[in-house]
């Protein structure tokens, strides 16, 4: 992501839910103010809570460079998406963050290249854009476009208008269609009961599910979390692999034939409130791509075995409120 700013001519479209500047090693700040200072034209938008550590010092120097720097601010919604655009030509998107304390993390972020392809994120970043009230010509006059006619991948856009259950209806559609493997890799792993039971639904008609989570991510409350529906799962009949290393990314793969990968957790704020984006694609080298990835990260798993976890007194009461406050978790 770092070289693809540095070899921009004309434009950098960034919209991150998480940047924090200091990163050691990956110096993005004045990499962009470089750029902006050769007249590249860069447009950065960031979630307000996601990356509220960036100080108005921070912005004020974007500014000063020539970047307009735009937040994305709503009481529940957040814009959770990693997307960067490179001269309409070249566009990254997934679950990778820029910032210090993630930059060790296992994630997935996806590279695309062509102006048909990256033309789709482009239209769904101007209007994030003019959510935030941006009022550049180059991105408001953005038309409608043609889908994506003989490439073998499509853009999923989730959480705007007209589209806020893209991410479930992608979801429940590929459960339902899968005849052998499902896998599912995500950092928070806090399903909807609709989900459940599309991942039972498969269970029950014979397909092989896999789940990948973290054993401790950045919070300690969603460890706890991620264990109840470790043991859920697992008594579905489903196998739950724990990582010992943070993994943050965000994949869905069927049949060992398709795959997903995108900015979106397995939570209901990821399919209920955010604004999210992904790739679906079954191009056969793409998905032998993916499958070597999860099986590198299956390598450095274990099992869960509910055997060797006992549930503690409190674990009843602490699944109770769990269903209780699941649609806003």
């Amino acid at each position: 992501m770092l070289a693809a700013i540095g070899s921009a001519r004309e434009s950098i479209y960034l919209e991150m839910y998480t940047f924090h500047h200091d990163i050691a090693g990956y110096d993005f700040l004045s990499e962009l103010e470089r750029k902006a200072r050769e007249g590249v034209r860069i447009v950065i938008i960031l979630d307000a809570l996601g990356s509220f550590r960036f100080s108005t010092i921070v912005v004020d120097r974007l500014r000063n460079a020539g970047i307009e720097v735009l937040f994305f601010s709503y009481w529940f919604r957040r814009t959770h998406r990693k997307l960067l655009i490179i001269d309409e030509t070249i566009a990254f998107l997934g679950g990778v963050n820029i910032s210090n304390y993630s930059a060790r993390w296992s994630d997935l972020q996806i590279r695309l290249a062509g102006k048909r392809v990256v033309q789709h994120i482009l239209r769904s970043f101007a209007r994030v854009y003019r959510e935030c009230g941006g009022k550049n010509p180059a991105l408001n006059n953005r038309g409608k476009l043609r889908l994506f006619g003989k490439t073998r991948l499509w853009f999923i856009e989730h959480g705007m208008a007209g589209k806020r259950s893209a991410m479930k209806r992608h979801y429940i559609e590929h459960i339902d269609s899968a005849r052998r493997l499902i896998v599912l890799i995500t950092p928070y792993f806090m399903p909807h009961h609709w989900l459940i039971a599309a991942v039972h639904r498969a269970i029950v008609r014979g397909v092989v599910v896999e789940i990948i989570t973290p054993r401790f991510t950045d919070y300690k409350i969603i460890d706890r979390i991620n264990s109840y529906y470790f043991g859920l799962f697992t008594r579905l009949g489903a196998k739950c692999y724990i990582t010992a290393k943070m993994n943050h990314a965000k994949v869905m793969l069927i049949d060992d034939e398709a795959g997903t990968v995108g900015s979106q957790n397995i939570d209901a704020q990821s399919f209920d409130w955010n604004v999210e984006s992904g790739v679906f694609f079954d191009d056969t080298k793409m998905v032998r791509d993916l499958k070597r990835i999860i099986e590198s990260w299956k390598r450095g798993a274990v099992l869960y075995n509910a055997k060797e976890h006992t549930p503690r007194w409190y674990d009843k009461l602490f699944a109770f409120f769990l269903r209780v406050f699941e649609p806003v978790l």
